[in-house]
């Protein structure tokens, strides 16, 4: 259950993992409207996913910890010893329409990541890309509570480390998705596991970060039963895509994120 004394417990700790060791810079918050929103982000960092942090800390920093925000959390780390259980207290919630649906109707704001684990563990070479794969339930979520998507994107999470391949067609044959739900098996380069294969934890390079929050993209015209319809909920899915990958564009052009040198790192 989400625990406000907890978050503001672990804010000074993440503040300085988010503000001082990634030096992570964030626009655009302003543009997250009053009420329920989903909040729509591109992930990156595997399952370490440093930007999201950077983003859950802006939050706090600015609207308190009592606000009321929640995360889709995949089942994978809900699994794992203690990291379950700390992530629900900051927030974290099952990865189900149901739940997100009943969060926004309470007047929340929720934060996904679409393409999940195929996103996170995307190729260093795709590490520009937006990448959903065939995704949508997030549109019919927010087309049947009637809120705007709030789309968010980042660079430089993604060079905390290298990941060589996604694995998907090895996923695929072995069928971890039906096992796990995970689609990936990535094979990745990083501290302090070296080589390995699998969606590990790992301690993130010091790299800077940019976040960007992009003006809510709404539809009006649309009722709840827009939901049902698969080509409208496509087409307003593609609509966020877009949106995305030209803020991402635009990030990656101006620079000012990724791996710091050797000479910034000892002073």
């Amino acid at each position: 259950m989400r625990d406000p004394e907890y978050i503001r417990a672990a804010l000074p700790a993440l503040s300085f993992l988010v503000e001082r060791y990634h030096e992570t810079r964030i626009t655009g918050l302003d543009e997250l409207p009053r009420g329920p929103a989903l909040v729509v982000g591109n992930h990156n960092g595997g399952i370490m996913s440093p930007d999201m942090f950077a983003l859950m800390v802006a939050y706090w920093r600015r609207w308190g910890a009592d606000a009321p925000a929640y995360g889709l959390m995949h089942d994978l780390p809900s699994m794992i010893p203690f990291v379950g259980s700390a992530m629900a207290r900051f927030g974290a919630v099952p990865a189900r329409p149901a739940t997100a649906l009943d969060l926004l109707r309470r007047g929340a704001k929720v934060l996904v990541y679409p393409g999940g684990d195929l996103d996170a563990f995307k190729p260093h070479s795709r590490r520009h890309e937006i990448v959903f794969g065939r995704r949508r339930g997030f549109i019919r979520v927010a087309l049947r509570a009637g809120v705007p998507v709030v789309p968010v994107v980042s660079v430089g999470a993604h060079e905390a480390f290298h990941v060589l391949t996604d694995g998907t067609n090895l996923a695929r044959l072995l069928g971890t998705k039906r096992l796990t739900r995970v689609e990936v098996l990535p094979v990745t380069l990083g501290l302090p596991w070296g080589l390995w294969v699998g969606a590990m934890g790992y301690l993130p390079l010091p790299v800077r970060m940019r976040l960007h929050v992009l003006g809510p993209i709404a539809w009006p015209d649309l009722g709840p039963e827009a939901a049902d319809d698969d080509e409208v909920v496509w087409r307003c899915r593609e609509q966020v895509r877009v949106a995305m990958q030209a803020a991402m564009d635009s990030l990656v052009a101006e620079g000012g994120f990724g791996r710091k040198s050797l000479r910034e790192l000892l002073g």
